[in-house]
């Protein structure tokens, strides 16, 4: 199907905006494999550089080591990469960031923009969601203008929206999140482990702050739940932003037809998204 006002002759480029370095990959990696292989161009960005992500490094140490895995998930995914430069916890949906979003995103052109959960554990993740939200909606906008120097032009239309599942696919309050469809990763699960193992220096992080040890384990045992949940082995979770003026049409579910299974079995949590 040709998409509206846009050009029938290359693939549908997509695009995960991101809070921070290994959320697309703990997320929507298998998701991001399957569109790869099915000859979408990809790109990543994150609204940090995961700055705040050590308990033994500096700032500046740690910001350059999670850069460097970054850029090598993103180069063993086939993917560009590119960070907004906020810093750890202070991701916030005001007009700067905005400005700042929107360019990136005019840079890579998307058809399909892939984000965080409205609702989530953190107000990073949360924050980001809201900051892709709106310049998916203003990078169309001919008068919106991100006032740099030398901007990139006006998307062509409206990028599809879609929300990921939230880390550990519940809201704050632990109730669970049930995606509108799932995509059956199974046959992606041995390159998202290889994407997410290029985040080594967040094992460490991970195990002193929250808890966590083994965390490609614990993304596993995540995608097993969701599996579960839908009938497949293995499987992420996700939501088409559906309001008014956003595409309607499933972008994603067409291209990945034959690895979309139906909604959760379980009930929807409550509340505006």
């Amino acid at each position: 199907m040709e998409l509206p006002n846009r050009r029938s002759d290359r693939p549908p480029r997509v695009l995960a905006v991101m809070a921070h370095p290994d959320d697309a990959e703990i997320l929507v990696g298998g998701t991001l494999l399957l569109l790869r292989a099915a000859g979408c161009p990809v790109g990543i960005i994150t609204m940090t550089a995961g700055n705040c992500g050590s308990a033994t490094l500096s700032e500046q140490e740690i910001k350059e080591i999670r850069l460097r895995e970054a850029r090598a998930a993103a180069e063993f995914l086939g993917a560009s990469y590119r960070c907004a430069g906020f810093s750890d916890v202070e991701v916030f949906c005001d007009a700067e960031s905005v400005r700042t979003v929107v360019e990136l995103m005019r840079e890579f052109d998307p058809d399909i923009v892939l984000t965080h959960s409205p609702v989530d554990y953190m107000v990073d993740h949360e924050e980001t969601s809201r900051l892709a939200r709106s310049a998916a909606f203003s990078i169309a906008i001919p008068l919106y203008s991100t006032r740099r120097p030398s901007p990139a032009p006006p998307a062509r239309s409206t990028p599809a929206l879609y929300y990921a599942d939230p880390v550990e696919g519940t809201d704050a309050a632990g109730r669970r999140v049930a995606p509108q469809f799932y995509v059956d990763i199974t046959s992606q699960m041995e390159d998202k482990k290889e994407l997410l193992a290029r985040h080594a220096s967040q094992r460490e992080w991970l195990r002193s702050h929250h808890g966590i040890d083994e965390y490609i384990l614990q993304m596993v045992a995540w995608a097993e739940r969701y599996g579960a949940e839908c009938g497949c082995p293995l499987a992420e979770g996700l939501r088409q932003h559906l309001g008014h003026a956003y595409p309607a049409e499933g972008r994603l579910q067409s291209i990945l037809a034959g690895c979309i299974r139906s909604e959760a079995r379980t009930e929807k949590t409550e509340g505006k998204e």
